[in-house]
Protein backbone atom coordinates (compact mmCIF):
# COMPACT_ATOMS: atom_id res chain seq x y z
CA UNK A 1 0.00 0.00 0.00
CA UNK A 2 3.14 2.40 0.64
CA UNK A 3 3.96 1.94 -3.04
CA UNK A 4 0.80 3.35 -4.40
CA UNK A 5 0.69 6.61 -2.43
CA UNK A 6 2.82 8.42 -5.01
CA UNK A 7 0.86 7.21 -8.48
CA UNK A 8 -2.46 8.74 -6.78
CA UNK A 9 -0.66 11.72 -6.12
CA UNK A 10 0.97 12.14 -9.72
CA UNK A 11 -1.93 11.71 -10.96
CA UNK A 12 -4.44 14.29 -8.87
CA UNK A 13 -1.30 16.56 -9.74
CA UNK A 14 -1.61 15.61 -13.85
CA UNK A 15 -5.76 15.95 -13.22
CA UNK A 16 -5.16 19.70 -11.64
CA UNK A 17 -2.53 20.35 -14.65
CA UNK A 18 -5.15 19.56 -17.50
CA UNK A 19 -7.74 21.53 -16.14
CA UNK A 20 -6.11 24.59 -15.64
CA UNK A 21 -5.02 24.41 -19.34
CA UNK A 22 -8.56 23.88 -20.82
CA UNK A 23 -9.92 26.79 -18.47
CA UNK A 24 -7.17 28.99 -20.28
CA UNK A 25 -8.51 31.50 -23.01
CA UNK A 26 -8.11 30.57 -26.98
CA UNK A 27 -5.64 31.74 -28.65
CA UNK A 28 -6.69 34.42 -31.62
CA UNK A 29 -6.77 32.86 -34.93
CA UNK A 30 -5.74 35.47 -37.71
CA UNK A 31 -6.57 34.48 -40.00
CA UNK A 32 -10.27 34.24 -39.28
CA UNK A 33 -12.93 37.04 -39.88
CA UNK A 34 -13.30 39.45 -37.05
CA UNK A 35 -16.38 39.20 -34.61
CA UNK A 36 -19.11 41.66 -35.45
CA UNK A 37 -18.60 42.69 -31.32
CA UNK A 38 -14.89 43.15 -31.88
CA UNK A 39 -14.30 46.98 -30.71
CA UNK A 40 -12.92 49.35 -33.40
CA UNK A 41 -9.02 49.79 -32.00
CA UNK A 42 -8.64 45.83 -32.43
CA UNK A 43 -8.90 46.43 -36.56
CA UNK A 44 -6.56 48.04 -38.46
CA UNK A 45 -7.13 51.51 -39.07
CA UNK A 46 -8.68 51.84 -42.15
CA UNK A 47 -11.63 49.30 -41.12
CA UNK A 48 -12.13 51.27 -37.79
CA UNK A 49 -12.37 54.08 -40.47
CA UNK A 50 -15.22 52.97 -41.88
CA UNK A 51 -16.82 51.89 -38.11
CA UNK A 52 -16.41 55.38 -36.84
CA UNK A 53 -17.01 57.73 -39.99
CA UNK A 54 -13.64 59.41 -39.22
CA UNK A 55 -10.50 59.12 -40.95
CA UNK A 56 -7.09 57.83 -38.73
CA UNK A 57 -6.70 61.42 -38.52
CA UNK A 58 -9.80 62.19 -36.88
CA UNK A 59 -11.29 63.73 -39.82
CA UNK A 60 -14.50 63.33 -40.20
CA UNK A 61 -15.75 61.64 -43.35
CA UNK A 62 -19.48 61.60 -43.15
CA UNK A 63 -21.59 64.24 -44.81
CA UNK A 64 -20.71 67.48 -43.52
CA UNK A 65 -22.16 71.25 -44.58
CA UNK A 66 -19.26 73.96 -45.13
CA UNK A 67 -20.22 77.81 -44.65
CA UNK A 68 -18.03 80.28 -46.10
CA UNK A 69 -19.09 84.29 -46.21
CA UNK A 70 -16.31 86.89 -47.15
CA UNK A 71 -15.49 90.15 -47.78
CA UNK A 72 -13.66 91.26 -51.12
CA UNK A 73 -11.50 94.59 -51.38
CA UNK A 74 -10.21 94.28 -55.36
CA UNK A 75 -8.81 96.43 -57.70
CA UNK A 76 -9.64 96.52 -61.04
CA UNK A 77 -6.85 97.12 -63.86
CA UNK A 78 -7.97 97.53 -67.70
CA UNK A 79 -6.79 97.83 -70.83
CA UNK A 80 -9.19 99.84 -73.00
CA UNK A 81 -8.66 100.02 -76.93
CA UNK A 82 -10.09 103.59 -76.96
CA UNK A 83 -10.30 106.91 -78.84
CA UNK A 84 -9.64 110.62 -77.38
CA UNK A 85 -12.26 112.58 -76.82
CA UNK A 86 -10.81 115.53 -78.32
CA UNK A 87 -7.59 115.95 -80.08
CA UNK A 88 -5.05 118.75 -79.14
CA UNK A 89 -3.27 120.28 -76.19
CA UNK A 90 -5.87 119.57 -73.90
CA UNK A 91 -6.94 115.92 -75.37
CA UNK A 92 -8.50 114.02 -72.81
CA UNK A 93 -9.58 109.85 -73.02
CA UNK A 94 -11.01 107.04 -71.60
CA UNK A 95 -7.44 105.58 -70.79
CA UNK A 96 -6.97 108.33 -68.00
CA UNK A 97 -9.41 106.87 -66.47
CA UNK A 98 -8.40 103.86 -62.86
CA UNK A 99 -10.52 102.11 -61.23
CA UNK A 100 -9.55 101.96 -57.37
CA UNK A 101 -10.27 99.02 -55.10
CA UNK A 102 -13.88 98.28 -54.56
CA UNK A 103 -15.46 96.41 -51.58
CA UNK A 104 -17.70 93.35 -52.47
CA UNK A 105 -19.15 89.87 -50.95
CA UNK A 106 -18.37 86.44 -51.73
CA UNK A 107 -20.81 83.60 -50.67
CA UNK A 108 -20.02 79.75 -50.63
CA UNK A 109 -21.91 77.24 -48.95
CA UNK A 110 -20.67 73.41 -49.68
CA UNK A 111 -21.45 69.96 -49.22
CA UNK A 112 -19.11 67.27 -48.39
CA UNK A 113 -20.13 63.40 -48.53
CA UNK A 114 -17.41 60.18 -48.23
CA UNK A 115 -14.57 61.32 -50.74
CA UNK A 116 -16.14 64.19 -52.69
CA UNK A 117 -17.14 67.71 -51.98
CA UNK A 118 -19.60 69.85 -54.15
CA UNK A 119 -19.82 73.99 -53.66
CA UNK A 120 -22.10 76.72 -54.84
CA UNK A 121 -19.94 79.99 -54.74
CA UNK A 122 -22.12 83.58 -55.72
CA UNK A 123 -19.52 86.59 -56.21
CA UNK A 124 -21.06 90.75 -55.90
CA UNK A 125 -19.03 93.58 -57.56
CA UNK A 126 -21.07 96.37 -57.91
CA UNK A 127 -19.87 100.32 -58.95
CA UNK A 128 -16.81 100.27 -59.79
CA UNK A 129 -16.55 104.02 -60.52
CA UNK A 130 -13.99 106.26 -62.47
CA UNK A 131 -14.52 109.57 -63.11
CA UNK A 132 -12.54 112.97 -64.68
CA UNK A 133 -13.34 116.43 -64.98
CA UNK A 134 -12.16 119.57 -65.91
CA UNK A 135 -12.52 123.32 -68.17
CA UNK A 136 -10.43 123.42 -70.99
CA UNK A 137 -9.35 126.76 -70.01
CA UNK A 138 -7.00 128.25 -72.57
CA UNK A 139 -8.09 126.34 -76.08
CA UNK A 140 -11.23 126.95 -78.03
CA UNK A 141 -12.84 123.55 -79.44
CA UNK A 142 -12.81 123.48 -83.62
CA UNK A 143 -15.50 121.50 -85.19
CA UNK A 144 -14.31 121.68 -88.59
CA UNK A 145 -10.92 119.57 -87.68
CA UNK A 146 -7.36 120.46 -88.22
CA UNK A 147 -7.11 120.29 -92.35
CA UNK A 148 -9.89 122.48 -92.55
CA UNK A 149 -8.94 124.84 -89.85
CA UNK A 150 -5.21 124.89 -91.69
CA UNK A 151 -6.43 125.80 -94.85
CA UNK A 152 -8.31 129.19 -93.47
CA UNK A 153 -7.22 132.60 -93.38
CA UNK A 154 -4.92 133.76 -90.66
CA UNK A 155 -6.93 136.49 -89.03
CA UNK A 156 -9.70 133.18 -88.90
CA UNK A 157 -7.11 131.07 -87.22
CA UNK A 158 -6.64 133.85 -84.59
CA UNK A 159 -9.56 134.14 -83.92
CA UNK A 160 -10.14 130.81 -82.92
CA UNK A 161 -7.11 130.66 -81.45
CA UNK A 162 -6.94 133.40 -78.97
CA UNK A 163 -4.95 131.38 -76.44
CA UNK A 164 -2.28 131.10 -78.81
CA UNK A 165 -0.75 127.69 -78.70
CA UNK A 166 -3.25 125.90 -80.83
CA UNK A 167 -7.16 124.66 -80.48
CA UNK A 168 -8.35 121.63 -79.76
CA UNK A 169 -10.23 119.89 -82.20
CA UNK A 170 -13.42 117.43 -82.77
CA UNK A 171 -13.16 115.34 -85.31
CA UNK A 172 -13.48 112.15 -87.74
CA UNK A 173 -11.38 110.16 -84.92
CA UNK A 174 -12.77 111.22 -81.66
CA UNK A 175 -15.80 111.70 -79.44
CA UNK A 176 -18.79 113.38 -81.01
CA UNK A 177 -17.87 112.91 -84.77
CA UNK A 178 -21.38 114.06 -86.28
CA UNK A 179 -20.28 117.53 -85.30
CA UNK A 180 -17.49 117.15 -87.67
CA UNK A 181 -19.38 116.27 -90.43
CA UNK A 182 -22.21 118.86 -90.08
CA UNK A 183 -19.10 121.47 -90.04
CA UNK A 184 -17.75 120.13 -93.00
CA UNK A 185 -20.80 120.07 -95.29
CA UNK A 186 -21.33 123.08 -98.45
CA UNK A 187 -23.91 124.71 -96.36
CA UNK A 188 -20.79 125.19 -93.38
CA UNK A 189 -18.22 125.59 -96.05
CA UNK A 190 -17.08 129.47 -95.21
CA UNK A 191 -16.82 129.49 -91.80
CA UNK A 192 -15.46 127.98 -88.84
CA UNK A 193 -17.10 126.65 -86.24
CA UNK A 194 -16.21 126.29 -82.31
CA UNK A 195 -17.04 126.30 -78.43
CA UNK A 196 -15.17 129.41 -77.37
CA UNK A 197 -12.40 128.93 -74.68
CA UNK A 198 -13.45 128.02 -71.17
CA UNK A 199 -15.88 124.63 -72.29
CA UNK A 200 -16.49 121.78 -69.75
CA UNK A 201 -16.17 118.20 -69.74
CA UNK A 202 -16.76 115.63 -67.27
CA UNK A 203 -16.25 111.61 -68.04
CA UNK A 204 -17.60 108.80 -66.17
CA UNK A 205 -17.54 105.01 -66.33
CA UNK A 206 -19.29 102.42 -63.98
CA UNK A 207 -18.96 98.76 -63.60
CA UNK A 208 -20.57 95.51 -62.48
CA UNK A 209 -19.11 92.16 -61.91
CA UNK A 210 -21.48 89.26 -60.64
CA UNK A 211 -20.20 85.31 -60.78
CA UNK A 212 -22.09 81.95 -59.99
CA UNK A 213 -20.53 78.66 -60.13
CA UNK A 214 -21.47 75.17 -59.11
CA UNK A 215 -17.66 73.07 -58.94
CA UNK A 216 -17.25 69.27 -57.84
CA UNK A 217 -14.33 68.19 -56.56
CA UNK A 218 -12.45 65.97 -53.98
CA UNK A 219 -12.58 66.50 -50.65
CA UNK A 220 -10.58 68.36 -48.47
CA UNK A 221 -8.64 65.88 -46.18
CA UNK A 222 -5.05 66.77 -43.83
CA UNK A 223 -2.09 64.92 -46.81
CA UNK A 224 -4.11 65.43 -49.46
CA UNK A 225 -1.90 67.72 -51.42
CA UNK A 226 -3.41 68.39 -54.59
CA UNK A 227 -6.91 68.48 -55.34
CA UNK A 228 -8.68 68.68 -58.98
CA UNK A 229 -12.13 69.20 -60.28
CA UNK A 230 -14.67 70.76 -62.34
CA UNK A 231 -17.18 73.24 -62.46
CA UNK A 232 -20.42 75.44 -64.29
CA UNK A 233 -20.19 79.09 -64.01
CA UNK A 234 -21.65 82.10 -65.22
CA UNK A 235 -20.30 85.41 -64.96
CA UNK A 236 -22.31 88.97 -65.72
CA UNK A 237 -19.50 91.65 -66.68
CA UNK A 238 -21.19 95.04 -66.89
CA UNK A 239 -20.26 98.78 -68.00
CA UNK A 240 -21.58 101.80 -68.55
CA UNK A 241 -20.02 105.54 -69.24
CA UNK A 242 -20.89 109.17 -69.76
CA UNK A 243 -19.18 111.67 -71.79
CA UNK A 244 -19.96 115.52 -71.29
CA UNK A 245 -18.89 118.32 -73.27
CA UNK A 246 -19.97 121.95 -73.20
CA UNK A 247 -19.82 125.45 -73.94
CA UNK A 248 -20.43 128.63 -75.80
CA UNK A 249 -20.88 128.09 -79.49
CA UNK A 250 -19.25 130.74 -81.78
CA UNK A 251 -18.43 130.93 -85.55
CA UNK A 252 -15.79 133.13 -87.65
CA UNK A 253 -15.48 133.63 -91.73
CA UNK A 254 -13.20 130.89 -92.41
CA UNK A 255 -11.79 133.74 -95.60
CA UNK A 256 -11.80 137.07 -93.24
CA UNK A 257 -11.77 136.42 -89.52
CA UNK A 258 -15.04 138.52 -89.50
CA UNK A 259 -18.30 137.33 -88.80
CA UNK A 260 -19.54 134.45 -90.77
CA UNK A 261 -21.38 135.53 -93.98
CA UNK A 262 -23.04 132.39 -94.27
CA UNK A 263 -25.65 130.84 -91.87
CA UNK A 264 -23.46 131.76 -88.53
CA UNK A 265 -23.93 128.18 -87.36
CA UNK A 266 -24.73 124.83 -88.07
CA UNK A 267 -28.59 124.50 -89.70
CA UNK A 268 -31.04 121.20 -89.35
CA UNK A 269 -29.87 120.47 -92.44
CA UNK A 270 -26.00 119.91 -92.12
CA UNK A 271 -26.64 118.01 -88.66
CA UNK A 272 -29.26 115.74 -90.23
CA UNK A 273 -26.67 115.67 -93.17
CA UNK A 274 -23.75 114.67 -89.99
CA UNK A 275 -25.84 111.73 -89.53
CA UNK A 276 -27.90 113.22 -87.02
CA UNK A 277 -32.16 112.51 -86.19
CA UNK A 278 -33.82 115.95 -86.18
CA UNK A 279 -35.56 116.43 -82.94
CA UNK A 280 -39.53 116.35 -83.96
CA UNK A 281 -41.90 118.04 -84.36
CA UNK A 282 -40.39 120.13 -87.38
CA UNK A 283 -40.69 123.80 -85.37
CA UNK A 284 -37.82 122.82 -83.11
CA UNK A 285 -35.19 121.35 -85.69
CA UNK A 286 -33.35 124.95 -85.32
CA UNK A 287 -29.99 123.80 -85.36
CA UNK A 288 -27.21 125.94 -83.66
CA UNK A 289 -26.66 129.56 -84.25
CA UNK A 290 -24.14 132.07 -82.73
CA UNK A 291 -27.25 134.79 -82.65
CA UNK A 292 -26.99 138.53 -83.08
CA UNK A 293 -27.10 140.46 -79.57
CA UNK A 294 -29.34 140.72 -77.60
CA UNK A 295 -29.78 137.03 -78.22
CA UNK A 296 -27.13 135.31 -76.69
CA UNK A 297 -25.24 132.40 -78.80
CA UNK A 298 -26.33 129.36 -78.01
CA UNK A 299 -24.86 127.05 -75.30
CA UNK A 300 -24.30 123.23 -76.54
CA UNK A 301 -24.19 120.71 -74.77
CA UNK A 302 -22.78 117.27 -76.54
CA UNK A 303 -23.18 114.09 -74.77
CA UNK A 304 -21.93 110.38 -75.13
CA UNK A 305 -23.81 107.34 -73.45
CA UNK A 306 -22.04 103.98 -73.79
CA UNK A 307 -22.68 100.76 -72.62
CA UNK A 308 -21.51 96.94 -72.94
CA UNK A 309 -22.40 93.80 -71.58
CA UNK A 310 -20.83 90.64 -70.84
CA UNK A 311 -23.03 86.86 -69.78
CA UNK A 312 -20.45 84.39 -70.32
CA UNK A 313 -21.46 80.46 -69.62
CA UNK A 314 -19.30 77.35 -69.91
CA UNK A 315 -17.49 75.02 -67.88
CA UNK A 316 -13.99 75.61 -66.17
CA UNK A 317 -11.79 73.17 -64.37
CA UNK A 318 -10.00 73.85 -61.41
CA UNK A 319 -7.68 72.85 -59.08
CA UNK A 320 -6.79 73.50 -55.14
CA UNK A 321 -3.44 72.77 -53.21
CA UNK A 322 -2.26 72.22 -49.94
CA UNK A 323 1.82 73.37 -49.23
CA UNK A 324 1.61 73.77 -45.59
CA UNK A 325 -0.57 72.48 -42.90
CA UNK A 326 0.22 72.54 -38.96
CA UNK A 327 -2.43 72.25 -35.74
CA UNK A 328 -2.98 75.50 -36.19
CA UNK A 329 -3.07 76.85 -40.06
CA UNK A 330 -2.32 75.89 -43.67
CA UNK A 331 -1.34 77.66 -46.20
CA UNK A 332 -2.24 76.79 -49.82
CA UNK A 333 -3.14 77.80 -53.38
CA UNK A 334 -6.28 77.85 -56.06
CA UNK A 335 -6.57 77.59 -60.34
CA UNK A 336 -9.43 77.85 -61.99
CA UNK A 337 -9.91 78.30 -65.82
CA UNK A 338 -12.02 78.29 -68.87
CA UNK A 339 -12.87 78.69 -72.29
CA UNK A 340 -16.93 80.61 -71.82
CA UNK A 341 -19.71 81.43 -74.46
CA UNK A 342 -20.36 85.06 -74.13
CA UNK A 343 -23.56 86.61 -75.12
CA UNK A 344 -21.87 90.17 -75.43
CA UNK A 345 -24.23 93.61 -76.50
CA UNK A 346 -23.28 97.03 -77.00
CA UNK A 347 -24.84 100.73 -77.38
CA UNK A 348 -24.14 104.02 -77.86
CA UNK A 349 -26.75 107.25 -77.96
CA UNK A 350 -25.44 110.93 -78.57
CA UNK A 351 -27.13 113.78 -77.41
CA UNK A 352 -26.87 117.08 -79.13
CA UNK A 353 -29.02 120.25 -77.59
CA UNK A 354 -28.79 123.95 -77.31
CA UNK A 355 -28.91 124.46 -73.16
CA UNK A 356 -29.76 128.08 -73.46
CA UNK A 357 -32.01 129.08 -76.11
CA UNK A 358 -33.91 126.15 -77.71
CA UNK A 359 -33.23 123.69 -74.91
CA UNK A 360 -35.91 121.11 -76.52
CA UNK A 361 -34.55 120.64 -79.57
CA UNK A 362 -32.35 117.80 -79.15
CA UNK A 363 -30.83 116.00 -81.93
CA UNK A 364 -29.69 112.45 -81.45
CA UNK A 365 -27.99 108.74 -82.97
CA UNK A 366 -28.36 105.75 -81.17
CA UNK A 367 -26.28 102.44 -82.58
CA UNK A 368 -27.04 99.22 -80.85
CA UNK A 369 -24.98 95.59 -81.79
CA UNK A 370 -24.62 92.42 -80.45
CA UNK A 371 -23.08 89.27 -81.12
CA UNK A 372 -21.44 85.66 -79.45
CA UNK A 373 -17.86 84.88 -78.92
CA UNK A 374 -15.62 82.60 -77.15
CA UNK A 375 -14.15 84.63 -73.96
CA UNK A 376 -11.14 83.37 -71.67
CA UNK A 377 -11.51 83.00 -67.81
CA UNK A 378 -8.48 82.70 -65.23
CA UNK A 379 -8.37 82.74 -61.69
CA UNK A 380 -5.84 81.76 -59.42
CA UNK A 381 -4.92 83.01 -55.96
CA UNK A 382 -3.06 81.87 -52.53
CA UNK A 383 -5.02 81.34 -49.37
CA UNK A 384 -4.43 80.80 -45.66
CA UNK A 385 -6.72 79.49 -42.58
CA UNK A 386 -6.50 79.84 -38.91
CA UNK A 387 -8.64 77.07 -36.80
CA UNK A 388 -10.16 78.49 -34.19
CA UNK A 389 -12.04 76.13 -33.20
CA UNK A 390 -12.87 72.13 -35.04
CA UNK A 391 -15.65 73.52 -37.13
CA UNK A 392 -14.80 77.27 -37.15
CA UNK A 393 -12.20 78.77 -39.51
CA UNK A 394 -10.77 82.24 -40.60
CA UNK A 395 -10.05 82.68 -43.84
CA UNK A 396 -7.53 84.99 -45.88
CA UNK A 397 -6.45 84.98 -50.01
CA UNK A 398 -4.77 87.15 -52.44
CA UNK A 399 -6.31 86.23 -55.73
CA UNK A 400 -6.36 87.34 -59.41
CA UNK A 401 -9.08 87.00 -62.19
CA UNK A 402 -8.43 87.68 -65.74
CA UNK A 403 -11.08 87.88 -68.14
CA UNK A 404 -10.76 88.32 -72.45
CA UNK A 405 -12.57 88.86 -74.97
CA UNK A 406 -15.05 91.20 -73.73
CA UNK A 407 -16.95 94.41 -75.11
CA UNK A 408 -16.09 97.11 -73.02
CA UNK A 409 -17.88 100.60 -72.96
CA UNK A 410 -15.37 102.86 -74.71
CA UNK A 411 -13.92 100.29 -76.97
CA UNK A 412 -16.97 100.69 -79.03
CA UNK A 413 -16.49 104.08 -80.16
CA UNK A 414 -13.63 102.57 -82.61
CA UNK A 415 -16.77 100.25 -83.49
CA UNK A 416 -18.83 103.03 -85.32
CA UNK A 417 -18.67 102.62 -89.07
CA UNK A 418 -19.95 104.66 -92.52
CA UNK A 419 -17.86 102.30 -94.90
CA UNK A 420 -21.25 100.64 -96.02
CA UNK A 421 -23.97 103.53 -96.11
CA UNK A 422 -24.07 107.02 -94.97
CA UNK A 423 -25.88 105.67 -92.26
CA UNK A 424 -23.68 105.03 -89.39
CA UNK A 425 -23.66 101.25 -87.83
CA UNK A 426 -21.88 99.61 -85.03
CA UNK A 427 -19.64 96.63 -85.42
CA UNK A 428 -19.61 95.12 -81.51
CA UNK A 429 -15.73 95.68 -80.35
CA UNK A 430 -14.77 92.17 -78.20
CA UNK A 431 -11.43 92.26 -78.22
CA UNK A 432 -11.11 94.02 -74.66
CA UNK A 433 -9.38 92.51 -71.31
CA UNK A 434 -10.16 93.39 -67.54
CA UNK A 435 -7.65 92.27 -64.66
CA UNK A 436 -9.21 91.82 -61.13
CA UNK A 437 -6.65 91.55 -58.13
CA UNK A 438 -6.99 91.54 -54.33
CA UNK A 439 -7.60 90.70 -51.17
CA UNK A 440 -10.55 88.40 -49.10
CA UNK A 441 -11.37 87.67 -45.77
CA UNK A 442 -14.11 85.59 -43.92
CA UNK A 443 -15.07 83.01 -41.94
CA UNK A 444 -15.51 79.02 -43.00
CA UNK A 445 -18.13 77.12 -40.33
CA UNK A 446 -18.43 73.54 -40.76
CA UNK A 447 -21.71 71.79 -39.39
CA UNK A 448 -22.13 68.82 -37.79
Amino acid sequence: MRMRRPSLAAGLLSLTLSAAALAQEPQPNHFSEPSLFTQPDSVPAEQSSLLNGTCPDGWHLDWQWRFQADALYLKRNNHWRDIPVISGPESFSPSNLNFDYKAGTRLSLGIMQEDFEMDFVFTTLNDWNASQSGVLTNNAVDFDGLAAYTAADQAAKDVVDAGGSGPNFINSNTYFAPINTAALTGAEANELEFLRPGARFSQSFNSNYQDFEVNYKRRAQPGRFARFGFGYRNVQFGESGLTALSGTFDTVDSATGGEALGNNGLLNGSLVSGGLTAPTPALLAVGFSENTLPTPPDELLFTTSLRATNQLNGVHLTSDFLFFESEYFELGGFGKAGVFHNFASGSITERYSDTLNDPNSVYTRTLSSKKEVASFLGQAGLTGRLFLRDNVRLFGSYEAIYLSGLALAPDQMRGISTSVTPAASLDLRTQGSVFIHGGRIGVEILWP
